[in-house]
């Protein structure tokens, strides 16, 4: 019996707390369960930036199933920023469904909200958005033409779309040679899709660009490429591309990436270049210069130490 008594007097207590929990939401005008998507979505309204981004960060924690739909009906928002919020936010979901509205969405008339489509697109990467993206390739906008040189690459697809995939390798490659410093990097980024495919000597061209950023970028590339098999020639120049940045290049984050660019490559000629680099270059350059020839020469980097 006291058995029963005191389950009864607990059984008793529980009630009572999950009805006062369900009464102080309600007085609050909440869900027990938090804010629903439509709310979050009314957010995306907020003037403040920094509520935006809270509500789009929560947003993206739902199921796409559940949250793709509704942004997809937001995406025609008279709200530049929730436009603009809404097409970041299908790229971040990366669901096939929102290409039709993401290409609706290059024609918007916000520079902001179209270039905001197009990265959306590379996200997706869906073959589907290549033919619309390559409308907008000599977009005067510096932002949109920047994401779509971007979403190239990863929307081609030479088993989908042979013809239009090369149409687009063409564009890309074009744009190696572009005057934005933006256009440039984007077509690198691009370029990597396609495998560097025929553009060795371009790319080491632009690992002596007038721009940081392009020269960061390319420097990169050529430690991607050199991984790949290629002919002596073609690994020589490389090889003699990334010592010209690590020796000459006056920004860290160069030469750390030739120095890793020059450990991925594999070549061995490298040691004397980075046991210099040890001797004499700034903390960061040392850390880096040791961390390759651990990979290229481990009985040369235990000697440094």
């Amino acid at each position: 019996m006291a058995g029963t008594f005191f389950e009864k007097q607990k059984f008793g207590s529980s009630t009572r707390l999950a009805l006062w929990a369900l009464l102080l939401c309600a007085g609050l005008g909440i869900g027990c369960g938090g804010p629903s998507p439509e709310e979050y979505i009314h957010q995306l309204k907020s003037k403040q930036k920094a509520e935006r981004i809270k509500a789009a960060n929560q947003l993206i924690r739902f199921d796409a199933d559940e949250v793709v739909p509704l942004l997809i009906e937001e995406a025609d928002s008279g709200y530049i920023r929730v436009r603009f919020e809404v097409m970041h936010l299908l790229g971040r979901f990366k669901d096939e469904r929102a290409v039709p509205t993401l290409v609706a969405a290059l024609k918007d008339q916000s520079p902001r909200v179209a270039a905001a489509a197009a990265w959306a697109l590379g996200q997706i990467g869906s073959p589907d958005a290549l033919a619309p993206l390559l409308k907008y390739v000599r977009d005067p906008t510096v932002e949109v033409r920047q994401y779509v040189l971007g979403a190239l690459g990863s929307c081609h697809s030479y088993e989908a779309e042979p013809a239009l995939s090369d149409s687009a390798f063409r564009v890309v490659r074009r744009a190696l040679r572009a005057p934005e410093p933006k256009w440039r990097v984007a077509a690198l980024q691009s370029l990597r899709a396609y495998g560097y495919r025929d553009t060795v000597e371009e790319v080491i061209r632009m690992s002596l660009d007038p721009s940081d950023e392009v020269r960061y970028v390319a420097v990169q590339a050529l430690g991607q490429i050199g991984r790949t098999p290629l002919r002596r020639p073609a690994r020589n120049a490389i090889y003699e591309a990334l010592l010209v940045a690590l020796d000459a290049d006056e920004l860290q984050s160069i030469r750390s990436k030739a120095v890793h660019a020059l450990a991925v490559v594999g070549d061995a000629r490298a040691v004397p270049h980075l046991q210099r680099l040890m001797r004499e270059g700034t903390e960061k350059d040392q850390i880096a210069a040791r961390q390759a020839l651990y990979k290229l020469s481990p009985q040369v980097a235990e000697t440094m130490n």
